[in-house]
């Protein structure tokens, strides 16, 4: 099976960002949340731009991973939204320091908007999609998760990972069984805009509320991931 324009584009756009996250992360240290929090919305710009960039390179009537709300009804969607913010709040409440101010909540929002449509679009999307047809449903599923995790080297930390992972075969998972990528990326925005009703620092990974987390993802994730290769109702 050849490659779609769509899918070597995405590996094209993966790279970039994982080499230039690597360099910055070298080259300029985030050391406090005043630094993320700029780094994060301004971020918002090329994640648009590489939205439209994966949009525009997988293009057409037999597009590989049409954006659209279709698939999956909407009330199991939000079903599972409900549930996946559920699992995040319970890391999300451990969060410390001042509140967001009302300009600072609104911003971080938008940027959050712009997280959800790009990363789903590449991971979810160009990238889960190319790889089913070469892996099968569970290999493509969590070699994904996989890259979602190695790609948020900056600014999460490396403790950060395992639920990154986690969280990243969820989605894969709830993809192959029929969700949509617009349904993903509003689910994706609003558990990361969970962080701006909190407090400025971020939770603990340690603790009895992450180790539930991490359980409940964990379990999560063994549900969501197919248990064979069989043929799924994902598109």
């Amino acid at each position: 099976m050849r490659p779609g324009a769509g899918f070597k584009a995405g590996l094209g756009v993966l790279a970039a960002c994982l080499l230039f996250g690597w360099a910055a992360a070298v080259a300029i240290p985030l050391r406090s949340t005043e630094q993320w929090y700029a780094a994060f919305t301004w971020g918002a710009l090329w994640r648009t731009a590489g939205f439209a960039f994966l949009l525009w390179s997988d293009r057409g009537p037999d597009r590989a991973a049409p954006f659209d709300f279709g698939g999956m009804p909407h009330g199991r969607a939000a079903a599972h939204g409900a549930l996946m913010l559920g699992l995040w709040s319970l890391l999300l409440h451990g969060a410390g320091g001042g509140p967001w101010t009302p300009a600072e909540r609104s911003l971080g929002l938008l940027a959050c908007l712009t997280v959800g449509l790009f990363e789903e679009q590449l991971f979810r999307g160009v990238l889960l999609h190319g790889l089913r047809g070469r892996w099968g449903d569970v290999r493509a599923a969590l070699g994904t998760s996989l890259m979602f995790m190695l790609y948020h080297t900056r600014p999460q930390s490396f403790a950060a990972w395992p639920h990154i992972l986690l969280t990243g075969a969820v989605f894969a998972g709830l993809r192959l069984r029929g969700m949509s990528l617009g349904h993903l990326a509003l689910i994706h925005a609003a558990a990361d805009a969970l962080f701006f009703f909190h407090g400025r620092q971020g939770p603990s990974v340690q603790g009895p509320a992450y180790w539930l987390f991490l359980t409940g993802l964990f379990l999560y994730a063994v549900w969501a991931l197919p248990p064979s290769d069989a043929p799924r109702h994902g598109r």
